[in-house]
């Protein structure tokens, strides 16, 4: 979500048995109204999204499952798309920090990579409890948050690529526990993609489950009445303390005014 409100959503898509790989091709810009546009197409299950002060849009393109390399990719304000460069393994979640330092999650290597304004990407932490992270932000502190898809741990990686865990989500589903998080008003929001729930983190490690039933399903309401189908991606929009959460399961994009 950028600083005007508007929604980018990178579509991965659903795995097609007949191609073998994951369908989506497409970035979609939406407006708050819900106003749904194309931004960018002609890709292979893009993954992330970040914008910077000069209004590029970076995301994760080619991985596709082969958990042997990624290209994040840079589309400028024209539309015209490049290469930004390759990252080992299965680059997904992507957050930018003031200076538009990029950060990169790994969802099948044990690396964090941060990327230059000037498009240099380097290595900023190996550590074995990063393999499987995709949900990724900043905090206040400039520590880049993180939450692993397969155990639910939610990691704090400092500047200088010092890895810890702040919590484990209690009672996620192995291998399939939390989507994307992200950070808002000091605290962390993760989705729940199999419990069907939006966790609610503290920085001192107690979580709670936010919003949801845990039914599987589609409906509007009040927080512990609202239902999800498979919760995954989420971002804040900080100006407007809205969340916006992506469905893996229906399709939609739902939102949670705080």
């Amino acid at each position: 979500v950028n600083d005007n409100g508007t929604i980018f959503a990178s579509n991965f898509g659903k795995f097609d048995t007949v191609i073998q790989k994951y369908s989506g091709t497409k970035v979609f810009k939406i407006k708050r109204n819900g106003a749904i546009s194309v931004k960018a197409s002609g890709f292979e299950a893009p993954m992330g999204g970040v914008q910077d002060s000069k209004g590029n849009f970076y995301f994760n393109n080619e991985n596709n499952n082969d958990a042997i390399s990624g290209v994040l990719v840079k589309v400028a304000p024209d539309g015209t798309s490049s290469e930004v460069g390759e990252i080992a393994g299965w680059p997904s979640g992507l957050a930018i920090d003031d200076n538009d330092i990029i950060y990169v999650a790994n969802f099948f290597a044990s690396t964090m990579h941060k990327v230059s304004p000037d498009g240099t990407i380097s290595l900023l932490a190996t550590d074995d409890r990063l393999f499987g992270c995709v949900g990724i932000d900043i905090d206040k502190d400039g520590n880049i948050i993180t939450a692993n898809f397969f155990n639910a741990d939610i990691l704090k990686v400092t500047p200088q690529g010092e890895v810890s865990v702040i919590t484990r989500i209690p009672d996620t589903t192995p291998n399939f526990a939390i989507g994307y998080m992200t950070i808002l008003d000091d605290h962390i929001y993760a989705t729940g993609i199999n419990e069907n729930v939006i966790y609610k983190v503290s920085f001192d490690g107690t979580s709670e489950i936010f919003a949801g039933t845990g039914e599987n399903s589609t409906t509007d309401g009040l927080l512990n009445e609202a239902t999800f189908s498979q919760p995954n991606g989420i971002a804040a929009d900080e100006k407007r303390k809205i969340l916006y959460i992506s469905q893996f399961g229906e399709p939609g994009l739902r939102m949670i005014n705080l």
